[in-house]
């Protein structure tokens, strides 16, 4: 189904994040690309600047966050930031890490100082046993610790993230209450995705029935000490007075398109029944097959419109720290392509739908008329046809196609779209080069070895599936 895939694609479409490179001095035992770390390359440093530079033209994204591996360990981190600075083009620079170099408090000011202004530090343990296990580092909780200390004291925004996992799932209030002295914008959580242990041999997979009451008590936690928190991949209706808290969304991602490659799926058994369908993605496919659907345990909420399954996934704003609901922002290149194309057949344009991979236009004519028209990458895969940076396709046809006026009044309108696109798209205009690299460059040569490590399957096998 469509929507599970489209829900994957990053929908937070005013956040750029930008992959460094994967090396990390952690080695923590749910690491979701342990098979790649080493061996994925960051982003090249063309690709990035084009991005940049393409940012400073259109004001696409509000913020660019930097990450890895583990960033902080990129000779080059300087120069990416700097770059970013200087175009003016961001609101904020983030930098997501595990903090253990930022026990250094030159090292902290330095970033502090070149513009980083937002930090999302990872915290998976309450204490350093926990914590230390985990990233398989002794220290590394006591590092982490410092260097929350000296974010805090050099007044910059602080927010913190735990990967819910067996080895934490009994400790997460008091996670919060580890955290709570430095006060951070806002706490997420997010569920284990088990990209590399389909079946989960590293047993890290949490059963419902024990992680959402004690995620329940660390999100009611966290609330009572005014501090914010999101929920990732973890059912809506199991996170009680917080289910406010979950947010599926993902923002745009510059990495090495092998890493989606490996991203499981999501389904939900009552899909088509629950108001939140839409935006709760349900338990991923991992978790159905060790622990089943949870029939019991989940509780629609009822609906109260129609399902319609989505198809494209969802547009939301950015992510602000410290804010509710982020308003998002119009797409003026993006609808320029067709501007005043709708006037001229009496038809609405009543949807944009700006993704990774394609740009959406939805249109509504007549009596229950409808069609959207779509654009993707130019390739030489068949297409409805092409221009100068696009395939057209038109696709989710709708309306009596036995009324003449509605079938002639939706292939005149596919027909004009189509050549105004062709007419005013000036070339250049992107959409999948964001995602990365696709090519062989995209990888460093893997050293010799006699297999994969046990219970670890190689991203080669995955990929051959």
């Amino acid at each position: 189904m469509e929507s599970y895939k489209g829900r994957f694609e990053p929908t937070r479409f005013e956040d750029l994040t930008v992959t460094v490179d994967f090396h990390c001095h952690s080695a923590c035992r749910f690491c979701i690309v342990q098979e790649g770390m080493n061996y994925f390359k960051g982003v090249p440093w063309e690709l990035y600047t084009a991005a940049v530079d393409d940012n400073r033209a259109s004001q696409r994204y509000r913020r660019v966050t930097f990450t890895g591996g583990e960033v902080t360990l990129e000779s080059r981190l300087f120069d990416y930031v700097n770059y970013a600075r200087e175009s003016g083009s961001f609101e904020h620079i983030r930098l997501q890490t595990n903090g253990r170099l930022l026990a250094n408090m030159e090292f902290a000011k330095k970033l502090v100082d070149s513009g980083i202004d937002e930090y999302f530090v990872s915290l998976h343990g309450h204490d350093a046993k926990t914590q230390d296990y985990i990233s398989q580092r002794e220290g590394s909780f006591d590092e982490a610790i410092a260097g929350l200390e000296n974010l805090v004291s050099l007044g910059v925004c602080v927010m913190t993230n735990t990967v819910l996992t067996t080895l934490n799932q009994p400790h997460l209030a008091d996670i919060v209450e580890t955290v709570r002295r430095f006060a951070p914008t806002r706490m997420e959580w997010w569920n284990y995705l088990p990209m590399e242990d389909y079946t989960d041999e590293r047993e890290l997979l949490s059963p419902m029935d024990k992680l959402a009451p004690s995620l329940r008590e660390a999100l009611a936690r966290a609330r009572g000490y005014g501090i914010e928190t999101a929920v990732k991949y973890v059912p809506r209706c199991l996170l009680g007075d917080d289910a406010a808290s979950q947010d599926n969304t993902q923002p745009d991602v510059v990495i090495v398109e092998e890493f989606y490659d490996i991203y499981p799926k999501f389904a939900c058994a009552y899909e088509a029944k629950c108001e939140y369908a839409e935006s709760c993605l349900g338990l991923h496919h991992p978790y159905i097959t060790k622990y089943g659907w949870e029939e019991q345990l989940l509780t629609p909420y009822p609906r109260t419109t129609e399902w319609d399954e989505p198809e494209y996934g969802l547009w939301v704003g950015s992510d602000r720290p410290g804010q509710a609901d982020a308003v998002a922002t119009d797409q003026p290149r993006w609808t320029a392509l067709i501007d005043g194309v709708a006037e001229r057949h009496g038809a609405q344009l009543s949807e944009v739908i700006l993704q990774r991979r394609a740009c959406v236009y939805r249109f509504e004519i007549g009596a229950g008329g409808r069609v959207d028209i779509l654009l993707s990458a130019r390739t030489q895969e068949h297409a409805l046809a092409r221009s100068a940076s696009f395939n057209l396709h038109y696709r989710n046809l709708r309306g009596d196609l036995g009324d003449e006026a509605i079938r002639e009044g939706l292939t005149a309108l596919v027909k004009d779209v189509v050549n105004t696109v062709i007419e005013r798209d000036p070339g250049g205009m992107r959409l999948d080069q964001r995602k990365g690299m696709v090519g062989p460059e995209a990888f460093r040569p893997r050293p010799k070895s006699k297999g994969p490590k046990a219970g670890v399957k190689s991203l080669r096998v995955l990929n051959a599936k």
